[in-house]
């Protein structure tokens, strides 16, 4: 087989993959759309140029949708990482012109996120409680799940020392609350929040004064598929729109 001929065999596998994620998902009702989520979103990167998307599962392809590809918007990204890779807030404000402020506690991930973003990057890491804390910082292998030690999940950071790459170290972070990230950067209203921070999630959520602030979407890592997440969000009018990989999409229904 030639190696044109390859590339055409591989990109009708890819066709097929599509299409059969494509039929499974509208079957499926739980967590398993995540998956299928993700495989859509990874073959349509292959197959369509120009692709705009940059999330790891598709979320925000699914929050672009949601919004009806709303211009100018506001976000709050929580663990962005280097700003870039599997971002889910780089599209809206590349592409929609959205504006928000991206938080990230290592120093040498936030040093790219500033270099490549055009919103305030700040070295945070959210917690419960503002204070300090300390911080485990993945710097080989895994490196884009770094998590607070006191919150991260101990099944996930099993998962993530197993890595024959590990490397990490133990660093001293500033911490804030979800509401005061929200007052100090001045999106007390914000229409998306990415909130991804290695099993912290469910207690910055259960401090989270929902009512002082109308957050329209969330996409919310869950990797334990806990529904603790689920009860906190339902319990503050929210409802479960979609599933992206191991995030769940929640939102207003008046949105």
């Amino acid at each position: 087989m030639t190696p044109e001929a390859r590339l055409e065999a591989a990109r009708a596998e890819v066709r097929q993959a599509l299409r059969e994620a494509g039929a499974a998902l509208k079957g499926e009702r739980g967590r398993r759309r995540g998956a299928l989520n993700r495989t859509i979103h990874e073959a349509r990167g292959m197959l369509e140029p120009g692709y705009p998307y940059r999330s790891q599962a598709g979320q925000d392809a699914v929050v672009d949708a949601i919004f009806g590809r709303k211009q100018g918007g506001t976000f709050l990204d929580i663990g962005g990482y280097d700003g870039v890779t599997g971002s889910n807030t780089l599209f809206l404000e590349r592409h929609r012109g959205w504006r928000g402020a991206l938080v990230e506690p290592v120093p040498a991930q936030l040093e790219k996120a500033k270099a490549a973003r055009r919103c305030p990057c700040l070295r945070y890491a959210v917690a419960a409680e503002a204070g300090e804390a300390e911080f485990i910082e993945i710097a080989e292998g895994y490196t884009q799940m770094s998590g607070l030690s006191g919150s991260y999940d101990e099944g996930l950071l099993r998962k993530v020392r197993a890595d024959p790459r590990h490397r990490e170290a133990v660093i001293r972070v500033e911490t804030r609350t979800l509401s005061g990230l929200l007052e100090e950067t001045g999106l007390e209203h914000p229409d998306f929040i990415s909130l991804d921070i290695e099993g912290g999630e469910v207690a910055a959520l259960a401090a989270f004064p929902f009512a002082r602030h109308r957050v329209g979407l969330w996409a919310i890592e869950n990797n334990s598929g806990t529904g603790e997440i689920g009860r906190i969000m339902r319990a503050a009018g929210y409802a479960l729109a979609e599933f992206c990989g191991p995030d769940e999409i929640w939102r207003l229904p008046d949105l």
